[in-house]
Order: structure tokens, then sequence, then C-alpha cells
């Protein structure tokens, strides 16, 4: 604003300075009073020098009042330009305080949330601790979990391996038994022919009904031992194939080709005697071993969790002397039977290697016949499984 005011000032004086001459005074620059009577021609030359450089100052005052005139004109734009600059800046530091508090309030509410978040880690921290420390707790149980099932299975596999070794024994027994059984009865027979040849030769002829009669009560004796010595074959057969069961079983379990997380095996029974059933699927709700989840106690049906070959042993105890046959099923389709009949209380035992795949379904079904016998505390009546 001073500067402005200070070319105003000169301005003025400019104004002044052209209005006003040193050598005509108030008057304009084409009236001359000079009294040329008085002056010489010397004189006069001087006037008019004087008088040209007078019109030549003020040729260049007028100039450089023209100029200040634009100057001002620009300066005056220029002082424009400015203010509508300044307060375009004023607007701009308006809306950037405006900017700058929003900032403010977004921190502040960033702050607050910073200190939620913090407070939100430091309880999730907390918690993985926890949860670490859980796992760890986990682990160990794991760990003690896996020595007791190495401990559990070693004496398994001793237990199995004794009562394979027993059963060998009871069957070679059996086998010579029956080896001297046929002996045996021909022996007594041919001792019993001779005294009762020798008997009959030393009695009279009233006496030969009575004896005839003891002959046949003999040979009635004689069919029925003949009788128990197919079943007692036919007993073998059945502990050869439990036998024959346990020893793979037995192999599985040396061999111990699954890990811990791929084992699948169960051993379920009935848990009470039925003298009726005679209808559809045979449920064995006492679980006595059962890892992996395939077996289902409430439906009796196997599931095979993972695709492998598995052995499945079956033995229904047929109730008094009724008789019972089953079969074992896969999806549907049985594939090996069990047959308990007479004498009373007889065992009918099966053993089957089937290849399965994840999904597929086993289970026991009735083919023939009615009712089942168990022991309460120890089931006699069961169906096992194990991946091998």
């Amino acid at each position: 604003m001073k500067d402005v005011l200070g070319l105003a000032f000169l301005l003025l004086c400019a104004v002044h300075i052209h209005g006003l001459s040193i050598l005509t005074g108030n008057s304009g620059p084409n009236i001359t009073q000079l009294d040329t009577n008085d002056l010489d021609s010397k004189n006069v030359d001087v006037f008019r020098q004087l008088l040209n450089q007078e019109t030549i100052i003020r040729i260049g005052l007028v100039k450089n009042v023209h100029a200040l005139m634009k100057d001002m004109i620009m300066m005056k734009q220029s002082l424009e330009t400015l203010e509508s600059a300044s307060q375009k800046t004023n607007l701009e530091m308006t809306d950037l305080r405006r900017e700058v508090d929003k900032l403010k309030h977004e921190n502040q509410r960033l702050e607050l949330a910073n200190r939620e978040y913090d407070e939100i880690f430091n309880n999730v921290r907390g918690n993985f601790t926890q949860i670490n420390e859980y796992f760890q707790d986990l682990e160990e149980k794991r760990q003690g979990f896996e020595a007791n099932m190495s401990t559990i299975l070693g004496d398994l596999k001793v237990e199995v391996r004794y009562l394979s070794i027993t059963l060998l024994d009871l069957n070679k027994h059996t086998l010579e038994i029956d080896k001297d059984i046929p002996k045996v009865i021909g022996d007594k027979y041919d001792q019993l022919s001779t005294r009762l040849s020798n008997f009959m030769e030393t009695v009279n002829g009233s006496q030969n009904t009575i004896i005839t009669s003891l002959f046949d009560e003999v040979n009635k004796t004689i069919v029925d031992l003949k009788a128990e010595v197919k079943e007692s074959q036919f007993d073998q057969m059945k502990l050869s194939s439990t036998v024959s069961a346990l020893e793979v079983f037995r192999m599985n379990m040396s061999m111990n080709q699954c890990g811990i997380t791929r084992k699948v095996a169960f051993t379920v029974g009935v848990s009470s005697t039925d003298s009726s059933w005679n209808s559809g699927t045979l449920v064995f709700p006492r679980v006595v071993y059962n890892i992996g989840g395939g077996y289902d106690p409430n439906t009796g049906v196997f599931t095979a969790p993972v695709d492998g070959h598995f052995v499945f042993f079956v033995n229904v105890q047929s109730y008094s002397s009724q008789h019972i046959y089953t079969y074992l099923v896969l999806n549907g389709t049985p594939k090996v039977t069990t047959t308990a009949y007479s004498p009373s209380y007889s065992s009918g035992p099966n053993m089957a290697v089937l290849s399965l795949q994840k999904g597929d379904r086993v289970w026991v079904k009735r083919y023939a016949g009615k009712g089942y016998y168990t022991e309460s505390d120890a089931p006699i009546t069961t169906f096992s499984g194990f991946l091998i």
C-alpha cells in the first residue's frame, strides 16, 4: 500500500510539472510574450535554445507520466490479482484447517481403536498362550497314550502268541485223540465181540434173545461213538479256523505296518442272550475295542474309514439245541457263512479277508435258524475286524 501512495505522489508531481514552465510561467507553450525589441539577436538565439530544451524536457516528462500511469494500472491489476490470490489462499487455508481438524479427530479415533486392538491382541495372545499350553499337555498325553498303547500292544502280542501256541497244542492233542478214538473203539468192539461169542457158546437157546438185545445196544453205542467222532472232527475244523484267525491277527500285530493314525480295528459282542432273534442284521452293542471309529454299535454296521485290506472274524453261538446260520455281508452281498447247530450251545465261527474302499459297509445278517447265546461278563457271540 505504501508503494502505491508513493507512485500516486510522483504522478501528481509530474502532472504539475507538465502544466508549469520556467520560461513561460503559467502560460502554455504556444504563447510567448517577449519583448524582441529589448533583446538583441544573440539573446534571441539563446532563448530559442532554451525553449527547445524545455520542449524536449516536457516531451520526456509526458512520456514518463504515461509510463508511470501504465505502471500504476499494471500495479493495480497486480494488486487485484494478489487480493484474489490472497482470498483464494485464505479459503484454501480454511479448508486446510478443516482438514487438519478432521485429521486430528481421525487420529484420535484411530488411537482409541488402536488401544482397543491392543487389548484384543493381548487377549488373543493370552488365548494363544493357553492353547499352546493345552497342546503341550495334549502332546504329553498323546506321547503317554502311545507309550501305553505300545505296552498294551506288546502285551497283546504276547498273549496272542501264547494263545496261538495253546490252541495249536490243543489242536495237535485233538488230532491225536481223533486218531486214537477209532482204534480204541475197534479194540473195544473186538473185545466185546469175543466176549459175546464166548458167552453165547456157554448159554442155552433161551438166553439168545437177551444176548441179541445186548448186542444191538452195543451196536447203537458204537454208532453214537462214531457220531461223536464226527462231531469232534467238526469242532476240530472250527478250532483250526479260530487258530488261523488268531495267527493272522498275531502276524498283523507283529508287522504293525500302519501308524497310530491309520489303525482300524474293532471287537464287539452281543450284550445278552436272545433265544428268539430270527431276522435282519445282528447288532453287537457291546464294544470291547473300536479304534478308527469304523463300527457303529447302534446299527451293527462297520464302515471302512480308509481304503485297504481288512480281516473279519465272526462267531455266533447257538442257543441250547437250536441252530443259527448267518452271513458276513459286504454292501448287501454275502461273502461267507457261519453255521452253529447240534449239539447244544455249539459255535459257528468263520473268517474272511476283504478288500474295501473307503465308505464300504460290512455287517452280520441272519440266514436261517434263530437265537444266539452269550455270557454277561465276556461275550461269546462276537464280531471282529482289523486293517492289514
